[in-house]
């Protein structure tokens, strides 16, 4: 940058100082500064528009991430640099800490309204799809060719097409790249010294007298595998929320667990809400429950006396399990018999990739360019669970010699105070028993740890082309239709992912060795730690899945001035553009057939969406050149989409704005834009999928108290839980629930309407100085969501809103009828619909300032480089269904089951670079602000019933402040060093209890890895 924009004087430290202030914000980059009057107006084409900009603010706001702040951080992940930009959220179920399948992708959440709301381009052209749901893989992006990264925080389908609710992020990569340049970087974290290597080679050059150039780049990643046990800590457990001892309340770490005496709460009891070491109720030498307890109505005095002999007279909601030997049955207790699912999960996945990119163009004359650009990528990442657990209702061999003489006398009395015909049905296969037919039922909780860890290893291959002619085709006459530019392409794309899986086991299967056959001992000895390496072969199953997603694009575009007004020419964009988008999802037969615990079942999906498209975009100068009004613009774009889908059809995106450049120090901005997202292959063919969600049954011992009134009870046994077992923790072992979502082909369009208004200053009394301020407002309507919202959202519709078995967010729900559980077999079933809505508002903070100074190592090289971005959260509502209007989850400033992933008011940071001769050193403060359980938020903002703060656990998770530094140095022309250690006060996330989805935590949010370190070198010449 030239001298201009710098002060020349000492820094004026307090415009420093206000720049740090959290008025303002993080590392993103605000508007340039105009040029001054006089000179000449460069054009170029920022994302958010296809006309070039003229050198005055653009109506939509844009944000810049250069390719600098990607080498300060040290990342090699693209995703993990925007995801700490404050308009993003994290994204749970993507990215290096998603230990989930399907998975092993990283996508970006702008303004927390998913990934598929928004669109991800390379170079303004849309990239591979990954899979069904039409989302981008960030991993398949070249951090070393990024030159910048553009992000339209703002609806901008009439620009770009479907999927651009919340905005576009444009990956801007080096495409006149000269000579060689070698890039090796390592990183590591200072828990367990995990390493990350990441090597990166680009060559390029030109070619046929500079009339050509081509740029070809391979990538080599290797990220180490880091388990929970690995980080330990905090990590370790399976943190549950439970009532613990005064003295020994941690916010962090498991207390010691405290029963309150009858009729007391845990807090009137002298105890406090907090964290157990907990983890699930499906454990390694068997729970069984289903059997009455002694003495209540279920029961008969035969069964009492069998129960009192085989040890179990006091056996609670918990039902009973087994010592090592399997020989002695003693009632189970919690949280002391719970699994630990915690040590042996991967917090950090590991990958190996392998990426190739290269891109040329080639000028035939002067009116025609033709460019190609070429991507392979081969992705292996690693998911690793807890061995699997199985459960849900089991016959049994009365007899069963594995059992003691008491314990048979138990199956015995089961089989003769049966009532009728029972079926019990076990994946593919079903069976009946009837009293006194030496068979008995009972219910199964069983951690099957002798088969080994859960594995998924997932290999994904991408492979794009794109090919396309540019050029421009001058003046069809003075006044009409000048300095005409074309741009043609056509893209194709193709993503194949293969999943293998050990640690699945088939439930028929498993039915079918408890059972003895033609009077020999059953194959499965599940009492105790009791299977032998015969069982785990009869009932261990691997299994494949296949994923294959196609994505083709042709596109011509013409731009140029339309003609002239007196304040300037009025500039256009049109085009055509047509889109194909496939995906299938193969599932293993056993995986498909549903006779599967391990990994998730589901059907198969398959389909494809076809759009034929028109749009326009044009930009009129109003004023200019007048008192107050250097420039005013008006401008406006369209876009007519035509699918081949019945609930779509043919629809209209639109947006009209302006830009009022007062001075060449002060710019207004404004825009409204009405987007549209048509439902992607998975929303629309997506076949039943198994998952399993972190949630709260309301009908458990889990919800909060205050919510476990009368009418709850109603609904509760209206839907299917037993009477003895409502609001006990039988009807909820483990803290997540098994539901079962799929496609809806008649789901049609989502709709929203985005306003931005803004401003821009570039004081010249200041050079060096720029500074935007913009209010953000997304309503989207007709979200395409699972029935109710989602698991949660409808379970709370069932229980607390509609409360009537018969309304279908109760008839979703399905129990089972001995223990009221949501368990497998019986699951909640979510399909899709345009159910719900969303909305937010905000405004978006950016600042940079850069002067010199007069020290330094080379006093006459040296400066500072000051950028800031903050994002204030006015309002995050979504409303799970828009036929019940009124009721809405406020959840700015929550986090928890309904609201998901924390969504701070505020979230922001500030870079400060000092720059001096060859050695550059930086510092950077990230902040999360502080949020509150949704547990107490929704209620307290709804209007309904509040529960006290001291009845729950961690209900605040403090705000976070997080420092990182790092530097470069140039040892010599060509050859540089780097280097940093991020979170460098190696602070730990705060911990949830129930609530979180994973590792104790929100790690898509917060770092959970402590001081990471890296260090690297680059060599061009």
């Amino acid at each position: 940058m030239s001298n201009k924009h710098y002060l020349t004087a000492a820094s004026p430290i307090a415009l420093a100082a206000f720049l740090l202030l959290p008025a303002l914000a993080n590392a993103q980059t605000a508007p340039a500064p105009a040029p001054s009057d006089g000179a000449e107006v460069e054009t170029i084409v920022v994302t958010g528009s296809r006309l070039a900009s003229r050198g005055f603010g653009a109506p939509t706001p844009v944000s810049v991430v250069d390719a600098e702040e990607f080498k300060q951080s040290g990342a090699v992940n693209v995703e993990q640099v925007l995801n700490n930009a404050p308009q993003f959220i994290g994204s749970q179920n993507n990215g290096p800490t998603a230990n989930t399948v399907p998975g092993g992708t990283a996508t970006l959440n702008l303004r927390g309204f998913g990934a598929q709301r928004n669109l991800v381009l390379v170079n303004g052209r849309r990239f591979a799809i990954a899979g069904a749901d039409q989302t981008t893989d960030i991993n398949t992006i070249p951090a070393s060719l990024i030159r910048q990264t553009e992000v339209v925080t703002g609806g901008s389908s009439a620009v770009y097409g479907s999927d651009a609710i919340t905005g576009v992020v444009n990956f801007v990569l080096r495409q006149d790249f000269e000579g060689v340049e070698l890039n090796v970087q390592e990183n590591w974290d200072s828990h367990t010294t995990t390493r990350t290597h990441n090597i990166d080679l680009t060559v390029g050059g030109n070619f046929a007298d500079g009339k050509g150039n081509a740029v070809v780049s391979v990538n080599y990643l290797d990220r180490g595998a880091i388990s929970r046990r690995m980080r330990g800590n905090w990590a370790y457990d399976s943190l549950s929320d439970g009532c613990v001892t005064a003295a020994s309340f941690s916010k962090s770490k498991a207390g010691t667990p405290f029963s309150p005496p009858s009729g007391q709460t845990c807090v009137q009891a002298g105890g406090r809400q907090g964290l157990i070491a907990g983890g699930s109720g499906d454990i390694p030498n068997g729970r069984f429950t289903g059997v009455p307890l002694v003495g209540s109505s279920t029961s008969n005095p035969a069964l009492d006396a069998a129960l009192t002999a085989a040890g179990l007279g006091g056996m609670g909601s918990r039902g009973f399990t087994f010592n090592d030997a399997g020989t002695t049955a003693r009632p189970a207790l919690t949280p002391q018999d719970d699994f630990n699912l915690g040590p042996d999960n991967y917090l950090i996945i590991p990958q190996k990739r392998w990426m190739l990119n290269a891109m040329g163009h080639y000028d035939f004359n002067s009116k025609v360019t033709g460019y190609v650009e070429a991507h392979y990528s081969n992705n292996v990442v690693d998911m690793q669970l807890a061995p699997t657990n199985i459960n849900g209702p089991f016959l049994f061999n009365v007899n069963n010699p594995y059992l003691s003489t008491q314990m048979q006398e138990v199956l015995r009395q089961m089989d003769l105070k049966e009532v009728g015909t029972t079926t019990v049905t076990t994946g593919t296969a079903s069976r009946t028993t009837v009293a006194g037919d030496g068979l008995a039922v009972i219910n199964v909780g069983r951690r099957l740890r002798e088969v080994g860890l859960r594995r998924n290893n997932a290999e994904r291959n991408v492979f794009r082309f794109a090919a396309g002619f540019r050029g421009e085709l001058g003046d069809v006459s003075e006044s009409f239709l000048r300095d005409l530019k074309y741009d043609a392409y056509y893209t194709y794309a193709r993503t194949s992912e293969t999943d293998h899986q050990d640690g699945n086991v088939s439930r028929s299967r498993f039915q079918a060795n408890l059972l003895s056959v033609g009077g020999a001992a059953p194959v499965l000895n599940i009492f105790g730690s009791n299977i032998s390496a015969a069982g785990v072969q009869a009932i261990a199953i691997g299994a494949t899945n296949i994923t294959e997603a196609k994505q083709q694009v042709a596109a011509a575009n013409l731009s140029g001035e339309a003609f002239s007004l007196p304040a300037g020419p009025v500039d256009f964009s049109a085009g055509l553009e047509w889109r194909y988008n496939a995906a299938k999802y193969i599932p293993d037969e056993f995986l498909r057939s549903g006779d599967v615990v391990g990994f998730n079942p589901g059907l198969p999906t398959g389909g494809s969406t076809i759009v034929k498209e028109v749009y326009g975009e044009v930009r009129a100068p109003i004023l200019a050149d007048l008192p107050f009004i250097k420039n005013l613009t008006a401008n406006g774009a369209f876009r007519y989409s035509d699918y081949n889908l019945k609930g779509v059809g043919g629809v209209w995106t639109y947006s009209v704005g302006g830009a009022w450049a007062v001075t060449s120090d002060l710019n207004f901005r404004g825009q409204f834009q009405h987007a549209i997202r048509a439902p992607n292959v998975g929303e629309l063919y997506g076949g039943l999928a198994q998952s399993f969600d972190a949630a709260t049954d309301p009908c458990s011992s889990r919800a909060p108290s205050a919510q476990q009134t009368a009418a709850v009870r109603a609904v509760c046994e209206a839907t299917g839980v037993p009477a003895a077992q409502v609001f006990s923790a039988g009807v909820q072992s483990n803290t997540i629930i098994g539901n079962l979502s799929g496609g809806n082909p008649n789901v049609g369009i989502e709709k929203s309407d985005t306003y931005t208004v803004g401003v821009v200053l570039t004081p010249r009394g200041v050079p060096g100085l720029a500074v935007s301020v913009d209010y953000f407002n997304i309503d989207l309507t007709g979200a395409i969501s699972q029935l109710g919202g989602g698991l949660n959202n409808t379970l709370n519709l069932c229980y607390y809103v509609v409360q009537s078995a018969s309304s279908e967010f109760c008839q979703a729900i399905k129990r089972n009828p001995v223990t009221g559980e949501i368990a497998p077999p019986y699951y909640a079933t979510i399909t899709n619909a345009n159910t719900g809505g969303l909305k937010t508002a905000g405004v978006d903070f950016a600042a940079n300032y850069r002067f010199k100074t007069d020290f330094g190592w080379l006093p006459d090289d040296s400066g500072f480089d000051i950028s800031t971005n903050w994002t204030w959260t006015d309002e995050f509502t979504s409303t799970p269904v828009q036929a019940f209007p009124n009721i809405k989850n406020y959840c700015v400033g929550a986090f928890g089951t309904a609201c998901g992933q924390p969504i701070p008011e505020w979230k922001g940071g500030t870079r400060i670079t000092w720059r001096t001769g060859p050695l550059s050193l930086s510092v950077k403060h990230r902040f999360i602000g502080s949020v509150t359980t949704d547990k107490y938020l929704l209620p307290k903002r709804s209007g309904g019933t509040v529960p006290d703060l001291a009845t729950l656990t961690n209900p605040k998770l403090p705000a976070q402040n997080y420092f990182d530094l790092s530097f470069s140095y140039d040892l010599s022309n060509g050859v540089q060093i780097y280097g940093g250690a991020q979170n460098i006060f190696d602070r730990d996330p705060p911990i949830v209890g129930s609530a979180a989805p994973g590792a104790n935590t929100y790690a898509a949010t917060y770092d959970v890895l402590g001081t990471t370190m890296f260090l690297g070198g680059r060599l061009r010449f």
